[in-house]
């Protein structure tokens, strides 16, 4: 399937053993990008793998740890080196519903994509190496239990989402929770998410798609596509878990997120990578356009707050979804937080109450749109928006069909129902005293 938007061509494939294909052909252009993920992410510690009738829980922190042992390989020399010694710039991250591998490089690109397809499909686990990674991966919990801004955004997630959800366990897990992983743990969690069916590549670069998907087709496992995994996130509260929670450390300014709760994300959205998900991408709009409205860098309450002081920089605002949670939020680093919450809320009050000036929507929108259509002049950023949003289950291209028809009637219908003060959390880590 090829589709075509904002004079850029992507190319689809969904091969016989599931693994969708996605290509952003990019002509001239130096730099490529490639892109093998799963669907694992930390959201996914309980689950049914296809052909269980039981549930299998695994420790808490799994998916990063098996992110981190894939690299290394039975040569003894790590991919990341092989990557390097060409000429490749590679990575990895883990995220709450997925964990990528990529690389970019300037030239060599086919002899990197290989290693990139063999290293993803070839684990190599052994007691000796899983043990000696616990002790590294420890280190890196210690360094977030340390990281103002990590606890910051963790205390929301917990705030809005409460304890008994997936998303209140951190994606490194804990040193207790990673000290039962075994090579069997990560073994049995390969074979259930590394499969083709639950993985997607992504390509960008002066590339062309038919040599692309031989090559693809060459090395991937040809197997018969397998039924899709049973996820449990756990319990959801109806409401926000709590309003407000707070945290003394060492920092200078106060950094507190104000989130709001999207309960009807969840209702529209459609599970995988569906066409049906585009009524969310609407939403997602409508929601971004009311978050620089309300707090953005032109807004009124930006200005106020920056004219008296309360403030020394922009407030960073966002719309997260993801498969089984949404909200949008509002960070700042302030010496008073009760003075920016209650200015936000005066500004959502003031807006549903007198609705949305033509002349702002008509020139957010525009903003938004210009932002998002830059993006396409590079093939790395494209690629990861790409990336993203396929595990949100959305098509990237269908947010410019969104920006260009929606309305300003419906993002005052989203405005009135999603800045729900009841479905509200405040989330401060404050200087210690």
């Amino acid at each position: 399937m090829v589709q075509e938007k904002l004079n850029q061509k992507v190319y689809y494939e969904h091969l016989e053993n599931g693994l969708d294909v996605v290509i952003i052909p990019k002509k001239g252009v130096t730099n490529y990008y490639a892109t093998f993920a799963t669907h694992f992410g930390s959201l996914n510690y309980k689950f049914k793998a296809p052909g269980n009738t039981e549930i299998t829980t695994v420790p808490d922190g799994v998916a990063h740890f098996l992110e981190h042992k894939l690299f290394e390989e039975e040569d003894g020399i790590n991919a990341l080196d092989k990557l390097s010694k060409i000429g490749a710039d590679a990575n990895a991250y883990t995220t709450f519903n997925h964990t990528a591998y990529l690389f970019t490089c300037n030239s060599r690109f086919e002899e990197a994509f290989n290693i990139l397809l063999k290293f993803v499909q070839n684990p190599y686990l052994t007691d000796e190496n899983v043990e000696k990674e616990k002790g590294i991966i420890g280190q890196e919990i210690k360094m977030y239990d340390d990281d103002p801004n990590w606890q910051v955004f963790f205390q929301l997630l917990i705030a809005l989402y409460g304890d008994k959800h997936a998303v209140s366990k951190d994606i490194a897990g804990t040193v207790e929770s990673i000290s039962h992983i075994t090579p069997k743990v990560l073994y049995d969690c390969y074979n259930t998410f590394y499969d083709p069916s639950n993985m997607v590549i992504i390509v960008s670069g002066d590339v062309e798609p038919e040599k692309i998907l031989d090559i693809i087709k060459a090395n991937v496992k040809s197997q018969k596509e397998k039924a899709q995994i049973e996820r449990y996130y756990g319990e959801i509260s109806p409401k926000v878990f709590k309003t407000r929670v707070e945290k003394k450390m060492d920092v200078s300014l106060s950094m507190a997120i104000l989130g709001f709760k999207d309960v009807k994300a969840q209702t529209l959205r459609k599970a995988g990578y569906s066409e049906d998900n585009k009524d969310l991408v609407k939403r997602s709009v409508a929601i971004e356009i009311l978050l620089s409205l309300i707090a953005g860098k032109s807004s009124r309450t930006f200005e106020e707050l920056y004219n008296e002081g309360t403030l020394t920089s922009a407030i960073d605002c966002d719309f997260t979804f993801e498969e089984d949670y949404a909200y949008s939020s509002f960070y700042v680093e302030t010496s008073n937080v009760d003075r920016v919450v209650e200015r936000i809320k005066e500004e959502i009050s003031y807006l549903k109450e007198n609705g949305l000036s033509k002349e702002d929507f008509d020139r957010t929108k525009k903003m938004l749109y210009g932002n998002f259509v830059g993006m396409f002049n590079d093939p790395i950023y494209i690629a990861k928006n790409m990336t993203n949003d396929y595990f949100k289950g959305v098509n990237t291209l269908d947010y410019a069909d969104a920006y260009q028809n929606i309305t300003k009637e419906y993002v005052e219908e989203v405005l009135r129902e999603h800045f729900d003060f009841n479905n509200m959390a405040l989330s401060v880590v404050s200087p210690n005293e």
